[in-house]
C-alpha cells in the first residue's frame, strides 16, 4: 500500500509538518466549489461523500494569477450550500486549487546552502515575475545543483495571490473549517507519484491549461505552466505544443546528460487525453499513458466524476498534511 507520508519536497516548500486527520478536501476554482472525502480502510481508501456546487459568474476578479472574491458574501452563500449537502463533520481540511492560481518557478542560487531565507525567496521573484511581490504568498525551497551545472544551486518557488487566499481560509474559518495546506492540482498530483514514478513526464491538462512536470529522484526539475487549448485533431495546436515539447527536451537533456526518459503520464479530459499521450510519446521516446482507475485504490470513479478531476483530489487526500 502507498506511503500516507507527504514527500519532503512539498513539506519543505510549503513550510508544513505531517499530522494524521481526516482525509477530507475541498477544491475551488472560477467555476465550482467542490467537497470530497476519502476514508482510510485496511487496504488503502474509499470514495466517501461527493459533493459540488457552482459558483456564480465572475464569483473572482480576474488576473493572470487569478483575482480576490468579487464579493466574499457570495462566496460564504456558496459555500454553505456545499456543507449543507456534506452529511459528516469536517474541521479540517485541504485545498485544491488551479495550476493559475498556484505557480511554480525554478531559479538558481548563488547563496550558501542554508542561507536562504523568505526575504531572499521574495528578492529573487522580483527579478523573475512581473507581479507585485508584497501582494503574494510566497514558499521556497532548496534544491541540488543539475549535473550539468556543479556550483549552481537551485529554488523552486511557489506564489500565488496572497487576498484570494486570505479571503477563501477565512470563508472556511468562519464556519470552522481549518484549511491547512493549499496546493496546486499539480502539487498533490506529483507529490502522490514522486514515490513510484522516477524520470516521469507528468501532464496535468485542464480546460485550455496544462502543466508539464519532469520528476527525477522524487523532486521535480522542470515544471512548465501554459494557457494553451489543444484541440482534439487540431493539427495548429498540436505543433505548438510539440514545439514547447521540444524546448523540455532539450533543456532536460542538456542538464541531465545522464537521465532517460522512462514514464509519460496523463492526467487530462478524454477527448485530448489521447493526442496527448501521442504528443509525449513522440516528442520523448517514452510510453505514456493516461492516469485513471489503476493510479488510485478506490475502486470505479463516482458516476459523473471523471479521473483527471478525482486524482488531484484524491492525491490531496493521501497527503494528510495540515
Amino acid at each position: 500500500m502507498r506511503s500516507t507520508k507527504s514527500p519532503s519536497w512539498t513539506k519543505r516548500l510549503l513550510g508544513l509538518a505531517p499530522v494524521a486527520v481526516p482525509p477530507h478536501v475541498f477544491e475551488v476554482n472560477s467555476e465550482r466549489l467542490r467537497f470530497a472525502s476519502f476514508p482510510r480502510t485496511n487496504g488503502g481508501w474509499q470514495m466517501g461523500e461527493l459533493a459540488e456546487v457552482e459558483l456564480p459568474d465572475n464569483a473572482f476578479q480576474s488576473g493572470p494569477l487569478g483575482g480576490p472574491l468579487r464579493t466574499p458574501e457570495v462566496f460564504e452563500r456558496v459555500l454553505s450550500e456545499l456543507l449543507e449537502q456534506v452529511g459528516e463533520p469536517v474541521s479540517r481540511a485541504s485545498l485544491v486549487v488551479p495550476d493559475r492560481w498556484l505557480r511554480l518557478l525554478f531559479t538558481e542560487l548563488e547563496e550558501a546552502p542554508g542561507e536562504i531565507t523568505d526575504e531572499v525567496f521574495r528578492f529573487k521573484l522580483r527579478k523573475l515575475v512581473p507581479f507585485k511581490v508584497e501582494d503574494l504568498r510566497v514558499g521556497g525551497l532548496e534544491l541540488e545543483a543539475l549535473p550539468a551545472r556543479p556550483g549552481k544551486g537551485r529554488a523552486l518557488m511557489a506564489f500565488a495571490v496572497e487576498q484570494l487566499l486570505a479571503e477563501i481560509e477565512n470563508a472556511f474559518e468562519a464556519r470552522g473549517i481549518r484549511i491547512g495546506q493549499i496546493a496546486s492540482r499539480t502539487l498533490y498530483l506529483s507529490s502522490y507519484l514522486s514515490d513510484d514514478y522516477e524520470d516521469s513526464l507528468i501532464a496535468l491538462v485542464e480546460g485550455d491549461d496544462y502543466s508539464l512536470l519532469f520528476m527525477s529522484e522524487g523532486v521535480p526539475v522542470l515544471v512548465r505552466y501554459r494557457t494553451f487549448p489543444l484541440a482534439a485533431d487540431d493539427t495548429a495546436s498540436a505543433e505548438h505544443v510539440a514545439r514547447d515539447l521540444r524546448l523540455i527536451r532539450s533543456y532536460l537533456t542538456e542538464n541531465l546528460p545522464d537521465r532517460r526518459f522512462s514514464d509519460g503520464l496523463v492526467c487530462g479530459p478524454a477527448e485530448t487525453a489521447s493526442a496527448w499521450v501521442e504528443l509525449l510519446e513522440e516528442g520523448f521516446g517514452l510510453k505514456a499513458r493516461v492516469l485513471g482507475e489503476s493510479d488510485a485504490d478506490l475502486g470505479s470513479a463516482p458516476p459523473g466524476m471523471p479521473w483527471h478531476q478525482l486524482l488531484p483530489l484524491f492525491a490531496a487526500a493521501t497527503q494528510e498534511v495540515l
